[in-house]
């Protein structure tokens, strides 16, 4: 009996493991996203060659998985298909919905289309389903429904009105602007509503807000309000430097989030390992040292400086145009499109201590970024160096494939070449043929001139008769 129990354990924990709860779709998607506007769907855009996409694959399933399971309690992940399509083979469906990178991860409901960049992890992405197939704004009750979302999110946006929201009240100006905001960047941030009697007894008793609206960006322990006059009158760009958490993770995809902030960028890189090791600890060491050091010094360092960590060198690199080393602090200056690099390997050995060096950069970050990223060479380098980065990582995580794709195409096109450039033309077969004729024909004049010399020793060769009877009448004489 007890065999068997463990049996269906063994089973179950089998299955478990080897479930898919990805769906793979085809071009008939489009119809079905068309003729199902209440649903929504999280669609991957991948190819076979790719190894970002190979690396994503288990993430993913996680992520279908954890829907799957949370659906029935949290209201944001109802009604969501999770799906993935080949668009290397159904490239009608890529075009369609212009994809020009793998992965592409989109949430498409009816006409509603909203791109995923940022980092590729379970969490990241869990959150960005709950913002776009959630209530665009939604509304805060209390100061306890407020530390509550606090304390969930890095950051959001938070409207507090005087009075209670209503629909039909036009008279507020910042009000409107907000919901246009909205709409615009809810793929990007969380945005909240509320009144001044539900929080102004908390944290927001130091702010007069005189029968007006006002915004604000809550971030972990700090709150920033909007003054149209430091951001150029624009709500809008108040969202964009704002709605950058303290310290995030940066990928290909949100980094250009932080260059619109137009902040120095301080990035700490490191590559990304198996858990458990030595060299791991170090640098997850060094990652909460500058962590604390950012959450101690945010309100010194906020106008200028904006953290963050990223365990994908290919990123930096590709920005220095050249493989970087880590473990590293990598600075770049948006405005003037100029990096410089503090190592820190030398010393990542030791029991290093960060916020000195965090000091010393910040004191000296002028002088740290010295290196052009937009020169005109670093341009013409820059094409041949991202294909280089490319192909290698093709070949890296699909050899085999990455040698029909590349390999097949440039043996055809050396067939091609060398067609072209080494085989004769029949220009060049007819003069060889003429010259061939003009050979033949003198070979055999000066075949012909032999013969006759050849006749002619022949006949010189020959007896003479006449000699010889003058010979035989001398001798008889003789006798």
């Amino acid at each position: 009996m007890l065999f068997i129990l463990y049996g269906i354990l063994f089973v179950q924990y089998f299955i478990g493991i080897n479930a898919k709860w990805v769906i793979d779709v085809d071009s008939s998607i489009i119809n079905e996203i068309n003729e199902n506007p209440s649903i929504g769907y999280l669609i991957k855009f991948h190819a076979p060659w790719c190894g970002h996409c190979k690396h994503f694959e288990p993430v993913y399933e996680e992520i279908a998985k954890e829907v799957s399971d949370l659906s029935t309690d949290i209201d944001e992940l109802k009604d969501i298909r999770i799906v993935r399509i080949d668009a290397t083979v159904y490239s009608d469906v890529a075009n369609y919905y212009d994809i020009r990178g793998f992965p592409t991860i989109k949430f498409i409901r009816g006409s509603q289309i909203y791109s995923y960049e940022n980092e590729r992890s379970k969490v990241a992405i869990l959150n960005f389903l709950k913002r776009v197939n959630g209530p665009a704004l939604r509304w805060i009750s209390s100061i306890e429904k407020f530390n509550e979302k606090r304390h969930e999110h890095e950051v959001f946006f938070l409207l507090v009105t005087t009075p209670t929201i209503d629909e039909d009240d036009n008279n507020d100006q910042l009000r409107k602007e907000y919901e246009d905001i909205v709409n615009r960047y809810l793929s990007q941030a969380y945005f909240y509503a509320t009144n001044t009697s539900a929080i102004i007894e908390t944290f927001f008793s130091k702010y007069q807000f005189d029968d007006k609206s006002q915004i604000f960006a809550i971030k972990n322990e700090e709150i920033y309000l909007y003054q149209p006059h430091i951001y150029n009158n624009s709500l809008e760009e108040f969202v964009i430097k704002e709605k950058v958490a303290s310290f995030p993770q940066i990928a290909a995809g949100n980094i250009y989030d932080l260059i619109l902030t137009k902040k120095i960028l301080i990035i700490y890189g490191f590559n990304h390992e198996p858990e458990g090791s030595r060299r791991v600890q170090k640098r997850n060491d060094v990652k909460s040292q500058i962590y604390s050091y950012v959450t101690n010094y945010t309100s010194l360092l906020h106008d200028t400086f904006q953290f963050a960590w990223s365990n994908d060198l290919e990123l930096l690199s590709n920005i220095a145009v050249w493989t970087v080393e880590e473990p590293l602090v990598f600075l770049y200056d948006s405005d003037h499109r100029k990096y410089g690099i503090y190592p820190l390997l030398p010393i990542i050995n030791d029991k290093i201590e960060i916020e000195p060096i965090l000091n010393y950069i910040i004191s000296n970050y002028s002088q740290i970024i010295c290196h052009t990223g937009n020169t005109w060479s670093k341009r013409l380098i820059r094409p041949f160096w991202e294909l280089y980065r490319t192909v290698i990582a093709m070949f890296i995580e699909a050899p085999f494939i990455s040698m029909l794709v590349i390999g097949l195409p440039a043996s055809v096109l050396s067939i091609v070449c060398y067609c072209l450039c080494c085989l004769p033309n029949e220009g060049m077969m007819n003069e060889t043929e003429y010259n061939y004729e003009q050979m033949k024909n003198v070979e055999n004049i000066e075949g012909d001139e032999d013969e006759d010399e050849d006749e002619d020793d022949d006949i010189s060769t020959l007896p003479n008769k006449s000699d010889e009877k003058e010979k035989t009448l001398t001798n008889k004489k003789d006798d």
